[in-house]
């Protein structure tokens, strides 16, 4: 029999990303030392050992590379002129995440944000389904009563799936099919289980779309943006390695979807905005308009949103090298590391003076604090009359208040969390657990948190948490 372990009933990971913030010619990175201290400034050029930065009050200074601390050494390494140019740009200051994310041949369509739980629209075996995105899940998984509408035969009832409020069994289905936008995912085994306790919840999805599959079409999602994007030629295509493009098609091509479903492989050649027509170029080096209504939504708004400057980046081989993270840190995101422990993503960091590890789960409303670590850690806990629900059944929590709480430069301050046993029937199985809160979407979407499934970091906006004021603050904007 196997075991899948999900912290709660939705654990998924968000990457919140937005425009706003993005820089312009006078905008000021935060650097930190090694002992700790803060200032703003901007690069201006770097040898192999040391780095000339400007600073807000317009000195230039050099300092060696070594007196910064890991990831402003990082950064520097990385920079180069091309990334200076980009951000000294105005346009590109102006560009969306998802433009840039567009331009990088990602996907992306919108999705429902309800009580903090995300959900997208999609196809299981070719019948209509609602998927809740859920990172903190092992496996993807189905709920039975939506298995048996898709006609998938369900097998025996041999596998335990663990939540905040116990255990459920579960069974393996495998599905022909599950599309989401282009991305088609073929004969996958998915866990079938009562995702709502026997009607005692109501019924609000079919589908956890777990990390498995998340991990795989390198996801990220924007909860400012409202939008979902994903990598569908990184699938395993029949007869083709995992993320080869198909036909060897160059950079400067990319598939595009008609409003009808179809597609076809091409380079926006230009564009006129008179007649709503793009002009389109083929492999074979023919051109073709095609009215902009006759595109699918996410490619009419590419079209829509092309300029020079865009089609410039396209086909600039470092602008197709950038990492998240770097397109990121040109916005003012801090980020650093995540490890995985099976699925579950976690992140070090301090409750008052207590080190702890955050299982980042934008599925739970608000934060969670296990209770034995809560304990520990000298909080006052209220009586245990609230409750926590998840797979397995619900579980009894008390409120608390936490004087601080901080990841990386980010801190909040005087919150309201909810206390509760996160590792019911796990005892037995796997000790107290890998980890010792739950960060929840309140203080994701706070901090527009981000996720990047491919580079195993995560990012934050420390600047807009509730941080001392020992460091200097940014310039106006």
């Amino acid at each position: 029999m196997k075991r899948h372990f999900l912290p709660t009933l939705v654990c998924t990971i968000v990457f919140s990303l937005e425009a706003a913030g993005a820089q312009d010619g006078s905008a000021y990175r935060r650097f930190n030392t090694r002992d700790g201290k803060a200032f703003y400034a901007v690069v201006v050029e770097k040898t192999t050992t040391s780095v000339t930065l400007k600073l807000q009050d317009g000195k230039t200074v050099t300092r060696t590379i070594r007196e910064l601390a890991d990831p402003d050494q990082n950064y520097i390494r990385k920079w180069t002129k091309f990334k200076d140019e980009l951000l000294n740009s105005s346009e590109f200051a102006k560009l969306t995440v998802r433009e840039v994310l567009e331009l990088r041949g990602y996907q992306s369509f919108e999705f429902d944000i309800e009580g903090n739980h995300i959900y997208v629209d999609g196809l299981v075996n070719g019948k209509a389904m609602r998927f809740m995105v859920d990172t903190g899940a092992d496996s993807s998984m189905i709920h039975n009563g939506s298995a048996e509408e898709a006609a998938l035969e369900i097998g025996p009832y041999d596998q335990e799936v663990y939540g905040v409020g116990g255990k459920a069994m579960a069974a393996v289905t495998v599905v022909p099919s599950i599309k989401l936008g282009d991305a088609v995912i073929e004969k996958r085994k998915l866990l079938a289980t009562d995702l709502f306790k026997k009607g005692e919840w109501k019924k609000t999805y079919d589908v956890i779309f777990g990390a498995d599959f998340l991990r795989e079409l390198d996801a990220v999602i924007s909860y400012r943006e409202g939008r979902m994007f994903l990598k569908p030629d990184n699938i395993n295509k029949p007869g083709g390695p995992k993320g080869a493009a198909p036909n060897d098609v160059k950079a400067e091509f990319r598939r595009w979807t008609m409003a009808d479903g179809k597609t076809f492989t091409a380079a926006l050649s230009d564009k006129n905005t008179t007649e709503a027509k793009a002009i389109f170029r083929f492999q074979d080096g023919k051109m073709a308009p095609l009215e902009f209504d006759k595109l699918g939504e996410t490619d009419r708004h590419m079209v829509e949103g092309w300029s020079k400057l865009r089609d410039d980046l396209a086909k600039q081989p470092e602008f197709r090298t950038l990492t998240v993270k770097e397109l990121l840190e040109l916005r003012n995101y801090q980020s650093f590391d995540y490890r995985m422990e099976g699925n579950h993503i976690l992140v070090d960091g301090t409750l008052k003076e207590t080190k702890t590890r955050f299982l980042i789960d934008t599925g739970a409303h608000g934060c969670v604090l296990h209770l034995a670590f809560a304990q520990k850690a000298g909080l006052e806990i209220g009586p245990m009359t609230e409750r926590i629900y998840g797979i397995g059944g619900d579980a009894p929590a008390a409120l608390s208040i936490v004087p601080t709480m901080k990841i990386g430069d980010a801190l909040i301050a005087n919150r309201e969390v909810m206390v509760a046993d996160l590792f019911k029937d796990l005892k037995t199985l796997k000790g107290e657990g890998d980890y010792d809160a739950l960060f929840g979407a309140d203080f994701l979407r706070e901090l527009d948190a981000v996720i990047s499934y491919k580079e195993n970091r995560m990012f934050l906006r420390p600047e807009i948490s509730d941080k001392p004021a020992t460091a200097e603050k940014p310039p106006a904007k």
